[in-house]
């Protein structure tokens, strides 16, 4: 039952603080905090929007509740909020600070028998991104007692500050508010906007815009702490037209910005190019998720900045970075910087002019080196082959021939002594082979014979034999234990023979002409 007499009606454009301050100064001509203690609610619990301190006044008042919630902006936890169907970050609201604009609470007055029952606190004052008055076209100004009581935002107890701030007169030319200060507003009433930032909490889209805006209007050199709230107005209005069109203009511009900006070395900067966008993006206590403008400054960066393995970019450690320096790579890989250097410059990725430690720093695209870097790493001298595989060089010589074995210039045509290696793991799918498929016996059987022998009682060449072993047309062939490699292996001559009588089908022309 309501104990308040008349009725005080709540305006819909006020906020439920707003509107318990008007109440106050009217039925007890007093301040807030007392009238509230009278009512038995709590201050604290309305200023946080806690739904039974709302309803509670709304009963007290006689006033329909629906549209005080609908104003309500709702402490959530964790430094968060929600009005209506939004949520974000207290930092999307003015804080202790309280926004008014003067022009609009002179008209309040003007004419009213209780002023202080008439100066109302627009709930569109109290989010940060609203700087501009759009009935006025004047900014928007930003009050504080420094006092305990500063969060309730009442405006009868800051009369004097009040009262300053309408004598001073507006210096500037009326202006429209910013497309994004619109966008806030409706998006406030249910109304949609652009693609990208309906995409994501309000608060977040709104603090993308304006990084990004700050770097448009003011460049990289501008630090965000150095702002003001009309310069933060003119950055909102900047990113506008990028922010419209979505992430793949956003990355345009900032690629662009890169490519103006680079260090001494010549070299691309990411903190000298994004500035206030970087800095707020890449700081460690980044304690909320900025959204998807980080990934999309993260991806440009990725592909337009030399990276180090493992190290942190934007908050994420770099896990196959696309530009790399030599010197970085090296280490990365775990490849002598030497090695490195042969294999990249074989490969045309070096300029052949550079030499020592000036190449270890030139950048070079990763993601082309990583197959060099891969089979470099594998590289065994050809020299050292036949003593692994305890095979004759004419042997070793057949089975690269075969392609069994692979050199190292076959992989994205490297050529250089580099290359002419033998690809290690062509020679380990060689030794599994040797211990996989053809069984071990402890003494020789009956009339097989090692390789070389039967080549010769065969009158085959030795080529011709390997293609049939390794293609399984052999079945007489046996491993002898205590031995290793191809000095190991036995086979059948007699079973050659007649194998190359009658080729299976699917082999080379040499082993169908093996007779001829």
């Amino acid at each position: 039952m309501a104990t308040l007499f008349p009725l005080i009606p709540f305006i819909a454009d006020e906020t439920p603080l707003s509107w318990a301050a008007r109440q106050a100064a009217f039925h007890t001509g007093g301040r807030l905090v007392p009238f509230l203690n009278d009512l038995q609610i709590s201050a604290a619990d309305l200023a946080r929007g806690l739904p039974d301190a709302v309803m509670r006044l709304c009963d007290k008042a006689g006033q329909d509740p629906e549209p005080v919630l609908r104003n309500t902006i709702t402490a959530i936890g964790d430094r968060r909020f929600r009005l209506r169907d939004l949520e974000f970050a207290a930092e999307f609201t003015t804080g202790a600070w309280t926004r008014i604009c003067p022009s609009c609470l002179a008209d309040d007055q003007a004419g009213q028998r209780y002023p202080d029952a008439a100066s109302r606190h627009r709930l569109a004052w109290r989010l940060a991104p609203v700087r501009t008055c759009s009935v006025h076209g004047v900014l928007l100004r930003d009050l504080r007692t420094r006092k305990w009581d500063d969060g309730l935002h009442e405006l009868q107890a800051m009369r004097a500050l009040i009262e300053a701030e309408i004598m001073v007169p507006s210096v500037s030319p009326p202006r429209p508010p910013s497309p994004l200060q619109i966008y806030v507003e409706a998006r406030l009433e249910g109304n949609r906007g652009p693609e990208w930032l309906d995409g994501q909490d309000i608060d977040q889209a709104t603090r993308a815009a304006e990084m990004l805006g700050g770097l448009i209007a003011f460049g990289p050199g501008r630090k965000a702490a150095d702002m003001t709230q009309d310069m933060w107005d003119q950055a909102g209005q900047a990113a506008w037209p990028l922010i419209s069109e979505g992430s793949r203009a956003m990355a345009d511009f900032l690629r662009g910005a890169l490519s103006k900006n680079v260090t001494r070395e010549g070299r691309p900067g990411a903190r000298k190019a994004f500035g206030m966008l970087y800095s707020w993006l890449s700081a460690s206590r980044l304690s909320k998720d900025p959204g998807p403008i980080r990934v999309i400054l993260r991806d440009v960066i990725a592909q337009n900045v030399p990276l180090v393995t493992g190290r942190k970019l934007l908050g994420e450690p770099v896990v196959r970075p696309r530009l790399s320096s030599v010197r970085s790579i090296a280490r990365t890989e775990g490849i002598h910087p030497k090695t490195l250097r042969n294999v990249l410059r074989a490969a045309g990725l070096l300029p052949h002019q550079d030499e020592g430690d000036a190449v270890e720093r030139i950048i070079v695209d990763y993601d082309r080196a990583r197959g060099l870097i891969d089979a470099a790493k594998h590289a065994v001298p050809a020299s050292q082959v036949p003593d692994i595989l305890n095979a004759s060089r004419p042997l070793v010589a057949a089975l690269i021939e075969l392609e069994i074995l692979t050199r190292i210039h076959d992989h994205d045509g490297l050529k250089s002594k580099v290359g002419k290696a033998i690809d290690g793991r062509s020679i380990q799918k060689v030794q599994t082979f040797l211990k996989d498929k053809i069984p071990s016996v402890a003494e020789a059987p009956e009339g097989l014979a090692c390789l070389s022998n039967s080549a010769e009682r065969a009158r085959a060449r030795l080529k011709v034999i390997l293609e049939l072993l390794f293609a399984g047309h052999l079945h007489r062939v046996v491993r002898l234990a205590g031995q290793t490699g191809f000095g190991a292996i036995l086979v059948d001559p007699e079973e050659i023979k007649r194998v190359l009588e009658s080729p299976p089908p699917g082999l080379s022309e040499e082993v169908y002409y093996a007779f001829a």
